[in-house]
């Protein structure tokens, strides 16, 4: 086994500078499966009532909360995750990567005025009919106790590096889930930069058209954590524990602006739940909320 490199950051990369860093980078790397052993850490991380604020009203969370949203702390950890995916080490360009899965654990709720410690690495790289599949697990202590941790599972479409197609089969697509409970969104076109500002996440396929359409697809399209964030503000009180787990599989991107439909159905310790086309007919994403 290769050994570990660690990466220690005392101030949080600027995300354009990631992006455009991206750009310039070269777009074939190796394209094996065989993920880096490296870590990025960064510790003494604290944000603001304002910031803390301003993402809340974004997605749909109480503003005047003095607590973390459950899913802020993947924001905080999304420019470790660049830096990590921008390293020498890592096999594939990070420009096109899919994020297909998330999954979020709190322990406790974070207070706006503690100090963080986030460590991020990799994990499970495995190739897939689709092409590379691989984790990256985010940890975040206070005190030395872990509080917070999350799991973002990627995809790289690599030419040559997804195992052979399975046979097409011929057994119908099953019947969606009923729910008990749905709700509908109106998502404005603007959406993706909002939440751009709130987030920092300024990937172009978010804030217009014209980039997105570059990246292959019709239109600009929502961020996938603010679909997550904005089901997670729906839901979280429901689940009445700080101590919880918020799942999801990310299944077709959500053009802007559009209408959407959110399902849901309770049960004693879990809510599951989905993101659905207006007519609720494709689903974009769906879930689980579960009380530790």
């Amino acid at each position: 086994m290769n050994p570990t490199t660690h990466l220690q950051l005392n101030a949080t990369p600027n995300n354009l500078s990631q992006y455009a860093r991206c750009v310039i980078q070269k777009v074939t790397k190796n394209g094996k499966a065989d993920l880096p052993n490296l870590d990025v850490v960064q510790n003494n991380v604290r944000t603001t009532q304002e910031r803390i604020s301003a993402y809340a009203r974004v997605c749909g969370f109480d503003h005047n909360s003095n607590l973390l949203p459950i899913t802020y702390a993947h924001t905080l950890a999304f420019p470790l995750h660049m830096e990590m995916m921008l390293h020498e080490s890592f096999p594939v360009t990070p420009m096109g990567l899919v994020h297909i899965r998330n999954s979020i654990t709190q322990h406790r709720a974070i207070r706006v005025d503690e100090t963080m410690d986030i460590r991020c690495f990799f994990a499970n790289g495995e190739r897939t009919r689709r092409g590379l599949e691989f984790d990256i697990k985010t940890e975040v202590r206070i005190g030395g106790n872990l509080v917070w941790e999350g799991t973002s599972t990627n995809l790289a479409r690599v030419a040559g590096l997804g195992v052979p197609k399975k046979a097409k089969s011929n057994t119908p697509r099953p019947a969606l889930p009923e729910f008990t409970m749905t709700e509908r969104w109106i998502l404005a076109t603007d959406l993706g930069r909002r939440y751009a500002r709130v987030s920092g996440d300024t990937n172009p396929i978010h804030l217009h058209s014209i980039p997105a359409k570059f990246f292959g697809f019709k239109g600009h399209i929502a961020h996938g954590m603010w679909s997550k964030a904005r089901a997670a503000a729906a839901l979280y009180k429901k689940v009445n524990s700080e101590a919880c787990t918020i799942s999801v599989e990310f299944k077709l991107p959500v053009f802007l602006p559009s209408k959407v439909e959110f399902n849901y159905t309770e049960s004693d310790d879990a809510i599951n739940f989905d993101l659905r086309d207006d007519k609720g007919q494709k689903v974009h994403m769906k879930g689980q909320i579960t009380k530790l």
